[in-house]
């Protein structure tokens, strides 16, 4: 039975090490950048490169989704992950896990509650982020809805759910939280790299990082669109699956 008071500590631990403070402040200063980039870049350049005339397309808001959607899947998903990649791992290097699992709470409830945990701290970071950005576009371009942006959104979410699983499954398998910070980003560059092929795209549980802007222009197709989030979700399942085998077996 999943216990929920040790869910109810690990929120507790976000904010008391300020990991829920540092993703809020993150997502939300990338989510005020990306807006304010595809509105002022062509300007910004223009000043740095005064000797050429460059002609520039006028921008749109989809250019403030493009930005928003390039830094949200890099930068802010990276420090996320990093963070993720200490949650097991550094309670074992402690040593406090032996307390945690001696005290009435299972191996699957423990790892469970790492991802719970995790997850509402990505949402939480994402849902701010989104309206931010939302609320910028809007007062920058005057419009900020696009067919095929509740798809975006929840395949963004997903992905980072992903994510979030491949981050304990670092944790659980890395010795100390280095090595699993180093495991994650390793992991993290080579999903980027399978999405290089546009026909591993789809079947890349991490594809939605390169979907989110074909779906924007409607180049996307609705089987790739699926493929995609069928893939992430079960990808998800899959690395959480095999992190609690590996996990269940370990000598703590």
């Amino acid at each position: 039975m999943f216990n929920i008071s040790f869910l109810k500590k690990e929120i507790k631990e976000y904010i008391k090490t300020y990991k829920l403070l540092i993703i809020l402040c993150l997502f939300t200063f990338f989510a005020i950048l990306s807006p304010l980039t595809a509105r002022y870049m062509n300007e910004l350049i223009s000043l740095l490169a005064e000797d050429v005339q460059i002609i520039f397309p006028e921008p749109t808001f989809m250019d403030a989704w493009v930005q928003f959607y390039k830094n949200t899947t890099t930068l802010c998903l990276v420090v996320y992950l990093i963070i993720m990649t200490g949650t097991v791992a550094q309670e074992k290097n402690k040593g406090s896990i032996m307390l945690v699992l001696t005290k009435k709470v299972s191996r699957f409830n423990f790892l469970f509650s790492k991802f719970v945990g995790g997850s509402l701290l990505l949402t939480v970071g994402l849902v701010i982020s989104l309206l931010v950005s939302g609320l910028y576009t809007q007062i920058l371009f005057e419009e900020v809805f696009y067919d095929g942006l509740l798809f975006s959104i929840l395949l963004l979410w997903l992905m980072g759910l992903f994510y979030t699983a491949f981050a304990i499954f670092a944790s659980v398998i890395a010795k100390t939280p280095t090595t699993a910070a180093l495991l994650g980003f390793a992991g993290y560059a080579i999903f980027n790299l399978l999405n290089v092929s546009s026909g591993l795209q789809k079947f890349n549980p991490a594809g939605a990082s390169s979907l989110l802007n074909a779906i924007l222009y409607n180049t996307s197709t609705t089987s790739a669109n699926i493929i995609c989030l069928i893939s992430t979700i079960i990808g998800t399942v899959l690395t959480f699956t095999l992190s609690y085998i590996i996990f269940k077996k370990q000598e703590i």
